[in-house]
């Protein structure tokens, strides 16, 4: 877990990026990175028009929650009854279909030579009511809400990297996060603990 310089550093670091836009940042120190590339709007436009409930998920929308991160996997959450359409759709549109698993299929876009991922749930959640009416949309593409997110950080309980990404993005939010949702959806992933000691953490070093 996370030890007290851990947290000062923490604080430190998303304190300098107070009022600075990520995705501009991102931009200026990393101008070959593309938060938001065309694989991703394109494959958004599809799921959009196809009428498919979905979520930018993995850790390649951290940007989107004020935390300057490069990821270059793009991973989609899909919600669906039946595939056939969407996966047409997308083959139509030169995403070419290269694997499909139980809770997943994997595309190839030939545009941009890059790999795509589509579960069916965003893994380590589950689709729920709640989930889905707190999803918000940042530029235009559809993720989890804060609370959500830094949720399914928290899961893995292995990660101290994981643990470090969801205190950033609890800290970056602190100023809107629903705490109470938080608390009850990382009761629900038995990660109840791991939220605890990341709050205190944030306080103390925040509070020096």
């Amino acid at each position: 877990m996370l030890s007290e310089k851990d947290f000062q550093r923490i604080v430190k670091e998303m304190d300098k990026l107070k009022n600075v836009d990520i995705m501009k940042y991102l931009q200026e120190t990393s101008p070959w990175f593309n938060v938001l590339e065309s694989t991703i709007l394109r494959a958004v436009r599809i799921l959009d028009e196809k009428g498919i409930f979905y979520v930018l998920c993995g850790l390649r929308p951290l940007p989107l929650y004020g935390v300057p991160y490069i990821s270059k996997e793009i991973n989609f959450a899909i919600k669906v009854d039946g595939e056939e359409g969407f996966i047409g759709q997308l083959q139509k549109e030169e995403f070419r279909k290269i694997a499909k698993f139980k809770d997943e299929l994997e595309f190839l876009d030939l545009q941009r030579n890059r790999r795509v991922v589509f579960t069916y749930s965003p893994k380590p959640l589950e689709w729920d009511d709640e989930l889905i009416k707190r999803a918000i949309k940042k530029m235009d593409v559809r993720i989890l809400s804060v609370e959500d997110f830094a949720a399914s950080l928290l899961l893995k309980r292995e990660s101290v990297m994981m643990a470090e990404l969801a205190a950033k993005v609890i800290y970056a939010n602190m100023d809107e996060i629903d705490l109470n949702y938080l608390k009850m959806r990382a009761s629900r992933l038995k990660s109840e603990d791991r939220l605890e000691a990341i709050l205190e953490g944030l306080r103390k070093a925040s509070s020096r």
